[in-house]
């Protein structure tokens, strides 16, 4: 009888196993868990380069979320929530038996719902999917429980409950509490923070840290602390100093949990370039304490611009090595007044003379030299559409100017006239190289010699970006962002010994001393390569300086493009660009720029930039690429003669000078050193010439004589009642000429000397006009007068 009852009981035990066993196969069945649910999805969060909070943005379910980063979870952090929330969590399969029953007698000798008993586990399954808080649906979570149980370990179960867990404010997860409250990551916080996060699990409106209920709060870190300490995570003497410590917010949330927006236009391009669903960790390049002091310069100077008809500026601070950038502000206030939401950082502007220094490196690598004479002369030039007339800034042509000068001091009419001997096609393919060309659909011929005077719209961003090639030898790289950023493709757009002549050019203060030697903004107490450009109509002003190590960037301007007060770079942006400068260097000066291998220093002529003869009283100390150092001996002077005699191309402009009694030593190579003679036509007149006039191909072929205006195919309207007009005819000589004959549809009108000018009168029609030398040779171009 009794073995009886004894089988009837295994039968009984077996079929409550195997039922129990089926109602959990089922029950795990009915409560399916979504694993991939469980890896939360953060909104993005953006950090400095020592990783202090720029932004950190909401997530997909609206609340701001960071997660913890990868590695161990932080050990104060996890005991306190153990500790507070579930203290079998290491031992329980995911619903703990012990703490049901405990639960269930509480409520029933209360009479109401006083504790819930959810392990960790089941609150990570509530947090994933949310639902009414009813005995069935209790049912359900204890399900997803043991599935959830089943698929992870303890780990992984905790850092998914550690990065959902609510934190008051609308902030998920304890990363993004401990920054908000503490402003340090959680893996750093102190046994106090740490229990003051894991307070906020129980009721995180309740006890809100930036509420009115702060005892509360301190109550149950208290006892979060208590209970550490009887599970062995603290020391008596560790349980003492935490609970005597006071509870000290960071700053950074501030009042109604209103999170720092810092670096504002930075943050918008940094998540304007992620990919995806913009969200996670954006550790960046950014040096925040610089930032701030960029912030503060260009505030500083607001009262200044705006009394010059500027209301907005933008600054960039690269770090060379990357590139990378270390400060961006892209107006003077992140807000609406005068536009202050635009990124002035990264708007397309004209860039004017700034993009000139990268036509002199190409210039180098192509056969010029830093002693190289250009003509700064005023010259017209027939551009698509029309007639291209440069001046230079300050209105005066310079006549013969070094190399080293005409980018120092930034002359429009050499940097023109080298364009034009250098190739536009050649210097269109340096500015894309640099990636400064944004419209890639527009070919050389749509800028025309505008090229080198700022037609190219580019972004201050991506000008720092190029002046950071001429600092690294050459060297272009894409500037980068954020510090995971891989490094670009190195794209050689200079020689390494190119690039160091031009930055010892702009940092050379002599160099730039005719057009900013009295501007101390051009002109730091250290040697630093420094750059201005102003577009057309005073609208943008720009300043870049350059170190081997750092590039600054200004501009100044109105974001509706308005016209300044006639402010121009050295004006409006390099004062900004001085501040910035000296904050930097503020503990050491910047290191001179390297000379690299291939780089002689020769003396030549100051003058004429050839190799000094006898006669060149004045010479200079120059650098050249190894091989391009003058050999020809100097032909301006001559032993015991005081003239500086330039070549007949200058003879305009010397005829201007001379009429403003400027000349000073300059003359015209083998005329009379006395000006009036040859100007006045009372020299020696030339033997009379029985002219042929060339034909089309001699044109072509013979280029000692050259018109200059009229230009080829101008037309010219008429005044009213008018049946002609007086046009003044002028050639340009290579070689030294007497004199040239003017001949207007095959009859001589005049010969005249230096500067071969003659003015003529034109009737309505189609008129062929003819410049010929002594030798016959010249040239011819047709006009028409309307």
């Amino acid at each position: 009888m009794q073995s009886l009852k004894i089988r009837w009981a295994l039968v009984v035990v077996m079929v409550l196993a195997v039922a129990l066993a089926a109602g959990g196969i089922l029950w795990v069945r009915l409560t399916p868990v979504d694993l991939a649910a469980l890896d939360p999805r953060p909104g993005p969060l953006v950090l400095d380069r020592q990783d202090r909070l720029l932004f950190l943005g909401t997530g997909p379910g609206g609340s701001r979320m960071v997660k913890l980063p990868p590695g161990p979870l932080p050990p104060l952090v996890s005991a306190a929530f153990v500790a507070a929330e579930d203290q079998r969590f290491w031992e329980h399969p995911g619903v703990d038996p012990a703490a049901v029953v405990r639960a269930a007698l509480s409520n029933i000798k209360a009479g109401r719902v006083v504790s819930g008993a959810s392990t960790i586990t089941q609150q990570l399954a509530r947090l994933t999917s949310p639902g009414p808080r009813t005995w069935s649906r209790k049912v359900v979570e204890m399900g997803r429980s043991l599935s959830i149980e089943a698929a992870l370990s303890k780990e992984e179960i905790l850092r998914r409950y550690l990065d959902r867990v609510p934190q008051g404010n609308n902030l998920t997860g304890v990363e993004t509490g401990a920054r908000a409250y503490f402003g340090r990551r959680a893996a750093n916080l102190s046994p106090a923070e740490a229990a003051v996060l894991a307070s906020l699990a129980k009721a995180p409106g309740r006890l809100n840290p930036l509420g009115r209920h702060r005892r509360r709060l301190l109550a149950r870190r208290d006892w979060v602390l208590g209970r550490m300490a009887a599970l062995g995570f603290l020391s008596p003497k560790e349980l003492q100093t935490a609970r005597s410590e006071p509870l000290v917010l960071s700053g950074m949330a501030g009042r109604g949990a209103r999170f720092p927006f810092l670096a504002p236009h930075f943050v918008n391009l940094v998540l304007a370039g992620e990919k995806g669903s913009k969200t996670g960790v954006a550790r960046t390049t950014l040096n925040l304490t610089l930032q701030r002091q960029v912030e503060q310069i260009l505030l500083s100077h607001a009262g200044r611009l705006r009394a010059g008809g500027a209301r907005q500026a933008a600054a960039v601070i690269l770090d060379n090595r990357g590139p990378e950038v270390l400060a961006l502000a892209g107006s003077l206030n992140y807000g609406p007044q005068d536009g202050g939401y635009n990124n002035g950082a990264a708007a397309w502007r004209s860039p004017g003379s700034a993009l000139k220094p990268f036509l002199y490196a190409l210039a180098l690598d192509r056969g010029f030299t830093s002693a190289s004479i250009i003509e700064d002369v005023e010259r017209r030039y027939r551009i698509p559409g029309g007639e291209f007339h440069p001046a230079n800034f300050d209105r005066v042509a310079h006549g013969p100017i070094s190399f080293r000068e005409a980018l120092g001091n930034s002359l429009n009419l050499a940097a023109v006239r080298l364009l034009n001997l250098a190739g536009q096609e050649h210097y269109y393919e340096t500015l894309n190289r640099l990636r400064l060309i944004n419209h890639r659909e527009r070919g050389p011929e749509y800028y025309g010699l505008g090229l080198v005077v700022g037609n190219p719209e580019v972004s201050l961003l991506q000008l720092a970006g190029a002046y950071a090639c001429l600092a690294n030898g050459g060297v272009y790289r894409t500037v980068r962002l954020r510090r995971d950023q891989p490094p670009g493709e190195e794209v050689a757009v200079f020689s390494e010994q190119a690039a160091f002549i031009v930055s010892d050019i702009l940092a050379d203060p002599l160099a730039r001393s005719r057009a900013f030697g009295g501007s101390p903004a051009m002109n730091p107490p250290f040697r630093l390569a420094i750059k201005t450009g102003t577009s057309t109509r005073y609208r943008d002003c720009w300043t870049v300086a350059y170190s081997p190590r750092y590039t600054l960037a200004v501009w100044v301007g109105n974001f509706d493009g308005r016209p300044t007060a006639q402010q121009s770079g050295a004006t409006a942006a390099a004062p900004m660009v001085a501040a910035m400068a000296a904050a930097l260097f503020r503990a050491a000066p910047p290191e001179p720029f390297p000379r690299p291998e291939g780089v002689t220093r020769a003396r030549v002529c100051a003058f004429s930039g050839m190799r000094p003869g006898p006669g060149c009283a004045f010479q200079v100390e120059e650098f050249f690429v190894s091989g391009t150092e003058p050999a020809r001996e100097c032909t301006y002077h001559q032993p015991h003669s005081p003239w500086h005699r330039l070549d007949t191309a200058y003879a305009g402009w010397l005829q201007q000078r001379y009429e403003k009694s400027a000349a000073g030593r300059f003359r015209l190579a083998g005329f009379d050193p006395d000006l009036q003679r040859v100007f006045r036509g009372e020299s020696a007149a030339a033997p009379a010439v029985a002219w042929t006039l060339p034909s089309a191909r001699d044109y072509r072929e013979g280029a000692r004589v050259s018109i200059v205006y009229p230009l080829p195919g101008d037309r010219f309207l008429l005044a009213p009642r008018d049946e002609d007009l007086e046009v003044t005819l002028k050639a340009r000589c290579r070689h030294h000429m007497r004199q040239v004959s003017w001949f207007v549809d095959g009859r001589e009108v005049g010969t005249v000397g230096p500067p071969y000018q003659l003015t003529v009168s034109l009737a309505r029609g189609r008129h062929r006009l003819t410049a010929l030398g002594q030798d016959g040779m010249g040239d011819s171009i047709e006009v028409s007068v309307q």
